[in-house]
């Protein structure tokens, strides 16, 4: 069996969102209050669609699978530009002590320096590689989590457009995108993109990405106000603690799978490990919205992405240090979870990492 490494120390990486695991609740009461007001009957039916009910959402987090289910049932009726109109009406207090912080940083770079930080607390769905060329910040968004088209596209419009209108909330209602890229097409809602935005949109690009003008990182608060953020980091670190600690099966079927990379236990013998028969257990991750090949393909791919950026190691080493026989394999499937092979995933962050340190 081949010694793991030892990644999973930093909440970044450490959390991701399948099945039962904890996922912050925010997202799912944002969307409910939106159509509350817009469309009060479609909100009585995706509550009811996803079986939960309006004193759940008062919760903390709820169980991830569900989250996704609401984005499916809300892309499939209204497509992604609802996600862009819903993500319009975020304001800082929805997102909570991640809110407060991010609102009291000095500046915007230092509010996206945040972020980047306590990534995990906005649900972590997506995961954001940031490059920084000349005068631009380019953020690109991988679906690690191998989404649906349509979820995807109604996440990622959502979250762009919520992350441009807390930063004008804060710091300057002229703050917007330099440009914006979409893998789907959505030509016929460009102008209201676009205007959502501030920028010009791109449809039926290879990624997901944004960019923003880094000059705009010196602007202050627009309110003037004293607050530190300093005073809301450590409750921040322990809702990140909390997430890490909620009882999931997902969450321990993914920890054998690290602490076996490369040797993974298949379906009989991870449910010997539970005490059920293995029909059982497919039927309890079927149950979840996940099954055992997407937890370890979800392990496999988070395993590879940090041997890429944190060590030297060959690609075919890696390849077989996370269980696959055949390089070729690995670097189908790797492009498969990242649209990018293995070798240009490695070298995108270690150009990202050089210039970071100019």
């Amino acid at each position: 069996m081949n010694q793991p490494m030892n990644f999973y120390s930093n909440a970044d990486h450490q959390l991701s969102v399948l099945g039962d695991q904890p996922y912050p609740a925010f997202e799912l009461r944002n969307i409910i209050r939106y159509f509350d007001t817009h469309e009060a009957s479609f909100s009585a039916r995706l509550l009811e669609h996803i079986k939960v009910t309006r004193e759940e959402l008062l919760n903390d987090t709820v169980a991830a699978f569900k989250v996704l289910a609401a984005l499916k049932f809300c892309a499939q009726h209204f497509g992604p530009i609802a996600g862009a109109r819903i993500g319009a009406t975020y304001q800082v207090s929805d997102l909570g002590v991640f809110g407060y912080a991010v609102a009291s940083a000095g500046n915007l770079g230092h509010a996206f320096e945040i972020e980047s930080k306590y990534y995990s607390l906005l649900g972590n769905l997506l995961k954001r590689s940031n490059a920084f060329i000349d005068n631009t910040m380019y953020a690109t968004m991988y679906n690690v989590q191998n989404i649906d088209d349509e979820s995807l596209a109604f996440f990622v419009a959502l979250g762009n457009s919520s992350r441009i209108h807390i930063s004008r909330s804060i710091f300057g209602d002229d703050i917007s995108f330099d440009h914006v890229q979409f893998t789907f097409d959505d030509e016929s809602n460009r102008q209201e993109y676009e205007a959502l935005y501030g920028c010009k949109v791109k449809f039926n690009c290879p990624q997901n990405s944004w960019a923003l003008d880094t000059r705009l990182f010196n602007r202050e608060r627009k309110d003037g106000n004293n607050a530190d953020c300093t005073r809301y980091l450590p409750y921040c670190n322990e809702l990140m603690a909390q997430l890490r600690q909620k009882e999931s099966l997902v969450n321990d079927i993914q920890q054998i799978f690290v602490n076996c990379a490369g040797d993974y236990p298949d379906i009989e013998m991870l449910a010997s490990a539970f005490n059920v028969s293995s029909r059982t257990l497919r039927r309890q991750l079927a149950n979840v919205g996940t099954s055992y090949q997407k937890i370890l393909n979800k392990v496999r791919c988070q395993l590879s992405i940090e041997y890429l950026i944190r060590t030297d190691i060959a690609i075919e080493d890696i390849s077989n240090l996370i269980g696959f026989s055949d390089v070729t394999n690995f670097r189908h499937a790797f492009k498969k979870w990242v649209n990018k092979t293995p070798s240009a995933y490695r070298k995108m962050y270690q150009q990202k990492h050089s210039a970071d340190k100019k």
